[in-house]
């Protein structure tokens, strides 16, 4: 029987899977800490209290260190893509593939290796190398495609960036990675927005070109997220402790950008509406179920639809001084009988 308590004592052997459940809860206490002295239902003497306690400023580092990853990734792969176009001469363009998928496969299996080690010495180090590995292999198969003179670069794009995210989510669920899930779920949205129309010449390869198909992705990501942080992630023991977080937000995020697109540049006034309840509907539940990111997300999203409804009625008509002005002041207004609502809802006695 695994054995792991809240102290930070572990006495098992799947000892990875004891350090996410405790990185995922400190996680989950210090924001929640953060928002209560944010909002003002405890003081500054037990904010200060609570985050020496639970250790808020390591949470901090911890977050720290995941961006500084996350560029990371992001430069590597984006060398990695260049490579191809650098080496793409005729004395080596027939190598470039075979190489890129040594590289890769070199690059997953280090990375593996280091993210499940017991020790735990290079668990960010790691989950950033297979999550370069993983974006080198598809490179890698991106080359080898046009070595082997395909011309529907249209066609394979979208279903090697499938193939790639398949292999992501392997890893992710296999080693308890969340790196190479994000990068299999963003992956899936784009090769499936990117599965039905071209984007012409010149145009970001990544955008999304089919905003409903997404849309509708996007609804059945924020579905299965939930199911499973209410059924899978149930166990603390579980690796996949997380997981469902990925889903959520990225369901979220595509969701409210599809809807969004679609009511540019001076959308029908059926999308422009289904955009806004939208954004309502999302605070309404996240009110309901004390959840923040569909607070978050209803939120921004409700203040970027304001804000593209004020500049497509009133840019031309307004001077930019005034625009901008009205726009801070409904901005300010807005915010200050919330504060308000929100203060006296704190100090109403509960019956």
């Amino acid at each position: 029987m695994q054995v792991c308590d809240l102290s930070g004592f572990c006495r098992t052997p799947a000892l990875v899977a004891c350090n996410t459940m405790r990185n995922v809860l400190a996680e989950k206490v210090s924001e929640q800490i953060s928002q209560w002295g944010h909002r003002g239902l405890i003081d500054d003497q037990l904010l200060a209290l609570l985050k020496a306690r639970y250790r808020s400023d390591e949470a901090m580092l911890g977050l720290l260190l995941r961006w500084l990853g996350f560029f990371a990734v992001w430069l590597l792969g984006a060398s990695v893509i260049g490579f191809i176009g650098l080496s793409m001469g005729k004395a080596a363009e027939y190598l470039v593939p075979f190489v890129l998928l040594a590289f890769s496969f070199y690059m997953w299996r280090k990375g593996t290796r280091m993210a499940v080690d017991p020790e735990q010495r290079h668990p960010l180090t790691g989950a950033v190398l297979v999550t370069v590995g993983l974006i080198a292999a598809f490179a890698a198969l991106l080359a080898l495609y046009a070595l082997l003179g395909g011309s529907s670069m249209r066609l394979a794009g979208p279903i090697l960036m499938l193939v790639i995210a398949g292999a992501a989510f392997f890893t992710a669920y296999r080693y308890g990675l969340r790196w190479p899930l994000i990068l299999g779920v963003l992956l899936a949205f784009h090769a499936l927005g990117n599965m039905h129309r071209y984007g012409g010449h010149g145009s970001y390869f990544l955008g999304i070109q089919d905003e409903r198909l997404t849309f509708i992705v996007a609804a059945l990501a924020i579905v299965f997220g939930m199911w499973h942080e209410k059924v899978l992630e149930r166990d603390l023991n579980r690796r996949e402790v997380g997981f469902g977080q990925v889903y959520v937000v990225t369901g979220l995020l595509y969701a409210n950008l599809s809807l969004w697109f679609l009511s540019l540049p001076r959308g029908e006034l059926i999308a422009v509406l289904l955009f806004s309840f939208a954004c309502i509907v999302q605070i309404i539940l996240g009110a309901r179920f004390h959840d923040g990111r569909f607070t978050g997300f209803g939120i921004v999203f409700l203040s970027i639809d304001i804000y593209t409804r004020m500049f497509e009625s009133f840019w031309d008509d307004l001077s930019k001084g005034s625009f901008f002005l009205i726009a801070g002041m409904a901005a300010m207004i807005a915010g200050v009988a919330l504060e308000k609502r929100a203060k006296r809802f704190v100090t109403e006695p509960t019956p």
